[in-house]
């Protein structure tokens, strides 16, 4: 979702989008649907859709958040994935998607303030206070360029209109047995079409890291096995980093390796923006096994960090473990999380 455009969007722009969004408010959609009750939109000259995801039923956080295509909706299900701990926090990191959040008003930022003035537009009241957000993984939320804005009035002007007829029953969808609502053009007949589909099923590509370099996992091969199950996984770390003033503020990446037998943290490393993060494993990994023997086993949490290591693993005999749990690491994760939250 990231998009190199740095151009704000225009007041003609801004005067489109906040119009479609205030209609929106007012339908109070989050009192019909569930976040997980999707609105797709299929845009012309777009080959992926488009999910809609409506935020505020349990009256915590109203949003809508817009996921355009396949790559951005599964960062909605990781979230929803973990309902607790700092995996969801992580995961949070991740999101790849476009937000309308309706809110308060020391959420809004200074750059909201000025489009507000420039449209003479005033809100008051919780949950009242529009703003949109670029949700990137890796980077704090930011203000959306021109590319973004334009793509938001396309899809919220269907999206209006979809709610609408759904709220006024000239739809019928089962969500509760996998149902969405589609909207989509026909060129045939030249019109828009709403209707109950099935959610398709979300292809997830997992490029599995090729090592071209064989002399590295040929010595790995030779090192002495020391018994050890190890533990990894990287992720973001809450500690946003702006190396300029006017540079986007990002996230580093820990990368943490532990040893699940005792319990305890054998390695670590932070990323910079700019660092590769399969290099960046495969060198840790390569320090620890010159060091300690060759490990039995390394277990990760899913194939997010294992498709880095997989092709390691099968040329040096490592065992390769997904899904079964990484609790050093998360234990680790949890008490820096409690001292940052006592820090801030």
């Amino acid at each position: 979702m990231k998009s190199k455009d740095n151009k704000q969007p225009t007041i003609e722009q801004w005067a489109e989008l906040y119009k479609i969004a205030k209609n929106i408010r007012t339908l109070s959609p989050w009192d019909y649907l569930w976040e997980s009750n999707f609105f797709t939109i299929m845009l012309p000259g777009h080959e992926e859709p488009i999910f809609c995801s409506i935020m505020g039923q349990a009256g915590e956080c109203y949003a809508i958040g817009i996921y355009p295509g396949y790559k951005s909706i599964l960062s909605f299900y990781r979230l929803n994935e973990y309902a607790e701990d700092f995996t969801a926090i992580s995961a949070g990191f991740e999101q790849d998607c476009l937000m309308c959040f309706f809110g308060d008003r020391e959420e809004v930022m200074p750059e909201d303030r000025k489009v507000y003035k420039a449209l003479d537009i005033r809100f008051r009241g919780r949950n009242e206070w529009i703003y949109f957000r670029a949700m990137d993984p890796g980077y704090l939320p930011w203000h959306i360029n021109t590319e973004q804005c334009d793509l938001l009035i396309q899809v919220m002007q269907n999206l209006q209109i979809a709610l609408e007829n759904y709220i006024n029953n000239e739809i019928t969808v089962d969500f509760n047995n996998n149902e969405m609502v589609l909207r989509s053009y026909s060129p045939e007949n030249e019109v828009w079409i709403n209707s109950a589909e099935k959610i398709p099923p979300i292809p997830e590509e997992v490029q599995k890291i090729i090592i071209n370099n064989d002399l590295l996992p040929a010595q790995m091969k030779k090192r002495k096995c020391n018994g050890v199950r190890l533990e990894l996984e990287a992720a973001y770390v809450p500690t946003p980093i702006q190396e300029n003033k006017k540079d986007r503020p990002y996230l580093p990446t820990l990368i943490l390796m532990a040893d699940k037998g005792d319990s305890i943290i054998v390695g670590q490393r932070l990323l910079g923006n700019n660092d590769d993060l399969s290099i960046s494993i495969l060198d840790m990994l390569a320090d620890y096994m010159k060091e300690y023997g060759k490990p039995i086993s390394i277990n990760v949490r899913d194939s997010r960090i294992g498709r880095h290591i997989e092709d390691l693993c099968q040329k040096t005999g490592i065992k390769l473990i997904e899904k079964e749990g990484i609790p050093t690491i998360d234990g680790m994760m949890m008490q820096m999380l409690g001292f940052m939250d006592a820090i801030f």
